[in-house]
Parts: C-alpha cells; structure tokens; sequence
C-alpha cells in the first residue's frame, strides 16, 4: 500500500536549519531588492505622515547614506558568472589565468528561488556541456534556447538530432529567420518516409578534402567490428585502402580528378589498382604501397596484366596463368567496404555520391554557417544509424584536426594566436540523442576540441542510451563536460548513482526531533527540539528530479549545483520551409591556375594608385622591315627621288633586307643574273601563240654602284638603320648534258631582264606592241665548269676571313673569268618604240609609294619620273 505522503511526508528542506548568525542573515535580507525597497519606502512614509520625523530628517538621511554606501559595497556575485558588459567586477571569475571581470556570454536561464541569471564564459563553455532528461523533460527545447546563443554572437552550430522530427526543422528555420540568417541554413536530410524517392536535401562528400590518412581513417570506421579470423580480412582491407587512398588524393589534388563514393568504388577492383600502379604520372613514391599490396598478393604475376589491367592473352610457346587466385583474394579483401559504399552510393547517394558537394565542413566551421542533420532512428537500424553518426561526426573531427596547424616554428602571433578557430565566441555542436549514433573517435572531441574554440553539447535520455554502442567512449565524453544538466530523469539504476557522484555530498544542520506539546498526541502539536545537529547529505535528491516540470533542470558547475529554470526562446513554426539549393560551378581552368601568380601582379598594379600603363609601358621595338623602309624614303627624299622611286626603292630595301645576295644584281648589273648560268636557269617558258615577238632592245648595263636605288639602299645600309646582312652563299651550277642540237627558244612576251630572274626585273619597261621581234638566233650550249663563283659571293661567304659591308656589296664589280653567256636579244624592227609603264600601273605604284610615305613620316616630292 502506498504511503499518504501528504498526511506523513516531511521535506527535506524542512528539517535543514540556518545556522548562521543572525547580522549575516538580516544583511542577506537588506540585500535583497524587495527589502531594499521596503527599508526606503518605510522612510518615506515616516517623513511624509509624521511631522515630529521632520526634527530628525538629517539623521534619517545620514542612515540612507550609509545604508546605500553598504548596499554599493556587497558582493553582486551571481551564481555562476556576471554577464559581459556589466560594470562590476565578478569575484567568480578571479584568479589566475582570469581577468575578473564580468564576460559571461552564454545564458542558459535562471535560478528557481532567487531568480538570478545563470551565465557562463567562453572558457566555461568551451569546457562542454551533458544535458540529460528524459522523455517530456525538455531537453529539445532547452537546445534551441542555447544555440539562440550562438545567433545572438552572429556565429553558428551544427545540430544533429538523433530523432529527425520534422517539428525542430521548422522550428530552426524560424528561429535563424528572425536574425535574418536563412542563406547560412543547411540541412542533410537522411529521412525517406519509408519510401525510394529521394528527400530534399543538401548535398556532402566527405572525400572532396582531407589527406590521405585522415579519409583513410573516415572509410574504416564505417567497416564493421571483426574479431578472430575476420579480423586478419580487415586488417589486409585495410591496407589495401592505404596503399590506394594516396593515388586517389594525388590524382583529385593536382589532375583535378574529383574524388566521390562511386570513384572510390570503381578504384577498388583488380584493374583499377593494377592500372594506377602503372600509371606514369603517379609519383613512383605514391604508387610503391601499390606495387607492394600486389606483390604480396597471393598468386599475383605482374607479367600477366596489361597497363589497363585485364589479362594478357598467352603466347602459342608460353603457358596458361591461372589469374583466378588473385582475383579471388583481392575480392575477399573488397567485400570488406561493400556495405558501407553501398550505404553511401545508394541509399544516400543523393547526398554523398556528388562531386560538388554544398556542405564543406571546413567552411561550415570557419565561415560561421549553420548546419542541421536529420538521422531518423525509427526508419534505420541502429548500426545504419551509427554509421550516418560517423560520417557526420568524423568530418568534424577531421576539421579540427585540419585547424590544429602543422608548423612548430616561427612567431607566435602567427602560429599560435592567429589559429583560424580563435574567435571570441566558440562554435556549437550540439549531438541530439547521441546514444544512438555514438562512434569511436568522439571522446577525441570532447577532450581536444576546447583549444580549438568548440562547444560540444551531448543529450541523452539517460546514462545507459549513452553506453549503448560504445561504453568507454560514453563514459570518456561524460567525464569531459564541466557544465552537467540533469532535467526530469526517471532511471533508477546508473543514471542515479552517476547523478549522485556528480552533485556530490556536504555537511547540513538538521533538526533533530520533535517534541509533542499542548495535550495529547491527537489533539497537542509537535514541534522541535531547538536542536540540530550534522548530518552528510546530498547537494542534490535524484528523487526531486522526477518532480521536475519541463524546463527544469539541476546545473552542476564546479563545486555549485543549483536548481534551474532554463530559459524558453519560444521559437515557433516557419510557415514556409524551404532547402538551399546551389547552382555546382565548373572546375577551375588550368591556364588560370598556372597564371595565378601573374593575374595577382597584374591586379596589385590595376589596384595602386600612381602606377599607370603609360608610364609602365616598355618601349616597343622597330622591326627590320619599317626600319629599311623608312631609310630608303628618307635617303629618297634626300635624293630627290619621285614618289613611284622611293616606293620601288622601300620595296627594294625590304627585298634586299631578306635576300643580302641579290643586291649585286639589283645595283650593278640591272637586266641579269650574275653567277648563274643558262644552262641553270634552263629554258624560258612558250607563251601564248597570239604574244607578239620580242623587238625591244637590251638597255645598256649601267655602270656598277650608279643606280640611285642602289645609292639610297647603299646609304641606308650605311647608316645602320637595317640589320646587316647575313652571309651570301656560294652559287653552285651543275653543267647539263650536252643536247644534241639546240632548239630555237619560241617567242615570248617576256623581256630578258624578267626571264633571267632578277628580281627588279618587275619594273623593266615593257615592248611596245608594234611589229613582232625577229627570232633569235640558235645559240649553241657551252660547256661549262662544275661550280662558278664571284668575288661578291666569295666576300659574302666569308672565304677571304673579312666581313662584307654594304657598300662593298652594292658596289662589287663584275665578276672575272668565265662569264654566262647570255643569248643576244633580236634586234628591234625599225620605227619600234621602247614600252612604257601603262597610266594604271603607274598610278597605283604612285599611290602606294605616298601612303607608305605617309605612314612612315616622309612627304612625296610629286615628281613623275
């Protein structure tokens, strides 16, 4: 039967007795603001109805004085910690390594009986927090009013919630709303509904970053526990992923090839691992874990697979290679990833198989963003669950680990104090239900996590939903959290003894006995004994807990336990919910990438403010060509030379320029080819039967070095304003078979000095149409030596050891020795005329000749020639 509590119930608190003296508990009362305002309005009053008050009003303020001195005096600590900004100096936060002053940031409630605020520091709350409650307690609420906290410092959390209720996702998104931070909102949303469809979520691929090890160390976590022979299976499984991962990092790092689930899965096979052993641009260092994992494969022969992988088909002189032994073992060791990647590539594919994933955990962290992951326990089996946990617990990890630095040298300021985690404000992380998804690794956390500017929040029903999957690292993570919230707990067993060594136990006065008096034990009363004596109690009853409403709470911080209203932000419901989305932008361009340095400089000097293009600009080189153009036309202007001859003689200069050999024949002997040989040269070609024959006359040789475009091109030679010429080869003629009667050359429309190839011959005068030319007469062919040389040429050979000049080279007179013999032209029919330059040809030479004048600087004299 029950016991009638209300007829036979004594509290505890009832029995407890103050025995302080009784000036520190009437000063505990004035202390109070409700008395102090009794003290003044009872003075107040005094003068206001008693006019005999009025004869002692310098003594009644004279008491006020020193009352409000007193009042200025007290201590005005709180329970935990006063919050940032207030004026006072906060006696909880002195002593060594404290600044004393009031720099509480995290609100958390008040106190039940005195209603004093409840805050804590950054250097509190970085110490992590345990918030424990069971079913109805609160606790999801209480998590929403603690991470209000973070939106209030303008930071962010992560909040993983081991139920997935769609309720705290509409609650969240209205609560960022209203600090107007919904862009920062993320969620990875693992429910389905029990269906194949996918579910709106962001997307994240854990294996877009990190090292080698670290995404090593991310895969065998999700492998299951083995134990005996398996035990050896993965421990081989392991070092195959080892010996991989490397590649894979190298080839997503500097070839740009993304690294996904799928990727993973593919690389996994026999043909992938033998193929990036081979591959020639994997560093031989990367690829020697590789060639090891396949020379300790049982029955591996390397001959046997091509660079691709696949088998070599056998020689008709070599033996069959029996590669199933291989491809077995190899198998066993794969099998051992085959649930987890199928896990991630499948059923979650929609959120982890992508390359351009939109949570990046670093930027998360860093960036201050706001993340919520929904792991439905209900829908998935418990090691489903754990495994989701991991992934998400393990990417933090991972990012704490990438934020703790790499180097142990140089400044302090840079090494130390400029850690991209130190801020004012730490970052929560807030594990909902953890027992369900706790994970090797997760102690870890809780013990390195406070240098690095982090706040772990762990809720759990109880102490055993905690222990559930892995016992030690429950109780490693219980041990590391400084701030312990106990709300409405109903366990009776390990929660309650975990509870009661936590608050701990003290030294109380109790009352002692009770003593009847007035009558009879039914019509007297009982009261005390006056006397009270020590007793050991409890800070705390476990058994009050179960009294508690939601919201209540018991905070244990240090040697203080104190009964706790946790404060309600009353977020309510967004009416409309919806998912970031991002538009996945391209890989960056390799030509940028390897231009980055030079965009940077480019930008520096666009950004400065004296630096213009003008003053930078580097003067720009003439080239050869406009240099021997502009001298010919300027030693034409000076010669007094026709526009049509300077053009001719720009031209020239830019064709001497090129062909240094043909300058000879272009100033000394106009009309032919010095050097070379009929025979050489070979044949003219027939022209049209309707051409009339040659009639004109040959024009007398000038003398050498008398041409004025030889002139003007021997002086801008001079000058220097062309590059000198380069060394002229000998010419070299093979003497042909002799023919056995030479032939009768057919008429040509061509004149001499153009079938001789000269290259001025274009500007020859042309026959005038009058009556056609006799034919020539038969010319037989000499016999000639091997090679014919000139002076000219052996001067530009270089044979006599003397560099040529300009000069020397335009001016070189004819060569000795055998000559060419050249056939003579027909004479000209009597009345003919000599040709001359058509109206046509001459204007467009004229007109070509003044615009490059015209360009290059010079004026055209307007004579004709």
């Amino acid at each position: 039967m029950a016991l009638d509590t209300r007829k036979y119930e004594k509290k505890h608190t009832e029995l407890l007795r103050d025995t302080r003296p009784l000036y520190i508990r009437f000063g505990e009362w004035l202390k109070k603001p409700d008395s102090t305002f009794a003290v003044c309005f009872i003075g107040c009053a005094t003068i206001y109805f008693y006019d005999l008050a009025l004869l002692t009003g310098d003594i009644i303020l004279f008491f006020y004085l020193i009352f409000l001195w007193w009042l200025l005096t007290r201590s005005r600590a709180l329970a935990f910690k006063m919050p940032l900004g207030a004026k006072y100096k906060d006696p909880r936060n002195s002593g060594p390594g404290n600044s004393g002053k009031a720099e509480g940031i995290l609100y958390l409630g008040n106190v039940d009986k005195t209603n004093e605020e409840v805050w804590f520091t950054n250097s509190d709350a970085r110490t992590h927090i345990l918030y424990l409650g069971t079913t109805g307690a609160g606790k999801t609420e209480g998590l929403k009013s603690m991470v209000t906290n973070a939106l209030t410092w303008a930071s962010g959390f992560v909040y993983i919630d081991g139920k997935a209720d769609t309720d705290l996702w509409s609650s969240l998104s209205s609560l960022v709303r209203r600090f107007g931070r919904d862009d920062d909102l993320l969620v990875l949303n693992y429910m389905t509904g029990n269906s194949d469809t996918k579910a709106p979520s962001n997307t994240m691929n854990p294996f877009s970053s990190g090292s080698a090890s670290y995404l090593t160390n991310l895969l065998v976590s999700l492998m299951p526990n083995a134990e005996g022979d398996n035990a050896m299976w993965k421990e081989r499984a392991v070092a195959l992923v080892a010996a991989l991962m490397p590649v894979m990092t190298w080839k997503r790092d500097y070839q740009e090839i993304p690294l996904s689930v799928s990727t993973i899965r593919d690389a996994l096979s026999l043909n992938s691992v033998i193929r990036y052993s081979r591959d020639p641009a994997v560093p031989d260092h990367l690829k020697a874990g590789l060639r090891g994992y396949l020379d300790t494969l049982p029955g591996y022969i390397d001959s046997a697979f091509d660079d691709d992988g696949k088998e070599k088909p056998a020689g008709p002189d070599q033996p069959m290679v029996d590669t199933t032994t291989p491809r077995q073992q190899h198998g066993y060791l794969a099998m051992q990833f085959t649930r987890s990647l199928q896990s991630l590539g499948d059923d979650y594919g929609y959120i982890f198989d992508t390359q351009a994933a939109d949570v990046d955990m670093l930027d998360i962290v860093l960036n201050r963003r706001i993340l919520v992951v929904l792991i439905p326990a209900l829908e998935k089996s418990s090691d489903e669950t754990a495994n989701l946990g991991k992934i998400v617990a393990a990417t933090i990890k991972g990012m704490m680990g990438s934020t703790l630095g790499s180097t142990v040298e140089g400044e302090s300021a840079t090494v130390i104090e400029n850690k991209v985690t130190t801020s004012a404000t730490p970052f929560m992380t807030v594990f909902d239900e953890v027992g369900y998804y706790t994970a090797q690794g997760m102690a870890v956390m809780a013990a390195q996590a406070r240098s690095l500017g982090f706040c772990l929040i762990y809720s759990a029903q109880d102490l055993p939903a905690m222990e559930k999957r892995v016992k030690e690292e429950a109780r490693s993570i219980t041990a590391n959290c400084n701030i312990k919230i106990f709300g409405k707990l109903e366990d009776p067993t390990q929660t309650k003894e975990f509870f009661e060594k936590t608050v701990g136990s003290t030294l109380v006065m109790e009352a002692s006995g009770f003593q009847l008096s007035g009558g009879s034990a039914s019509t007297g009363s009982y009261y005390d004994t006056k006397q009270a004596g020590l007793q050991i109690r409890a800070r705390a009853s476990y058994d009050a807990l179960r009294g508690f409403k939601a919201g209540q709470a018991c905070i244990a911080f240090g040697d203080m336990v104190i009964d706790t209203q946790i404060f309600y932000c009353a977020p309510g419901f967004a009416k409309a919910m919806r998912v970031q989305r991002f538009v996945a932008l391209p890989p960056p361009d390799e030509q940028l990438l390897r231009n980055a340095p030079v965009i940077t400089k480019v930008r520096d000097l666009l950004v400065h403010k004296t630096w213009t293009a003008a003053k930078a600009e580097p003067k720009t080189p003439t080239p050869d060509e406009i240099e021997a153009m502009a001298g010919a036309l300027k030693y034409s202007e000076k010669a007094k030379l026709s526009g049509t001859q300077a053009g001719m003689a720009a031209v020239a200069g830019v064709h001497i320029l090129h062909n240094p050999a043909d300058l000879e024949t272009s100033s000394g002997n106009a009309g032919s080819t010095s050097g070379i040989t009929p025979a050489a040269a070979g044949p003219a070609a027939p022209s049209a039967p309707a051409a009339p024959p040659l009639t004109a006359q040959r024009p007398a040789t000038p003398p050498a070095g008398t041409s004025p475009i030889a002139q003007v091109i021997s002086a801008s030679r001079s000058s220097g304003n062309a590059v000198p010429p380069a060394s002229v080869p000998p010419l070299t003629t093979t003497p042909p078979a002799p023919p056995p009667a030479a032939p009768v050359p057919p008429p040509t429309n061509e004149t001499p000095a153009a079938a001789s190839g000269n290259p001025m011959s274009f500007f020859a005068k042309k026959p005038a149409g009058g009556e056609p030319p006799a034919a020539p007469a038969p010319v037989a062919a000499p016999v000639l030596p091997a090679t014919t040389e000139t002076p000219a040429a052996d001067a530009a050979s270089g044979k006599s050891g003397k560099p040529i000049s300009w000069e020397e080279l335009v001016n070189a007179p004819e060569p000795e020795g055998p000559k060419p013999i050249e056939t003579s032209p027909p004479p000209a029919a009597p009345g003919s005329k000599a040709p001359e330059v058509d109206d046509e040809t001459r204007a467009i030479l004229e007109r070509a000749a003044k615009d490059l004048q015209d360009k290059i600087g010079g004026k055209d004299d307007g004579n004709a020639s």
